[in-house]
């Protein structure tokens, strides 16, 4: 997952790039507790690999 920071001065072009590069890095929270198996390419993914169902509905709660 890439750190970004946008400067006060950047363009509405250049912040919603940064956003929407930042929402492909966290996935869909929507796909929390859904099966997964291979090697995860966002947090959703990472979070599915690794924790049990219980745990990611909890973690879906707390992220809002």
């Amino acid at each position: 997952m890439a750190d970004r920071n946008v400067p006060d001065s950047a363009t509405l072009a250049l912040w919603k790039d940064s956003y929407n590069l930042t929402a492909e890095d966290v996935g869909d929270i929507g796909d929390l507790n859904a099966p997964f198996s291979g090697i995860p390419t966002d947090l959703v993914e990472g979070i599915n690999s690794k924790i049990e169902r219980k745990g990611s509905i909890a973690l879906a709660v707390a992220l809002g």
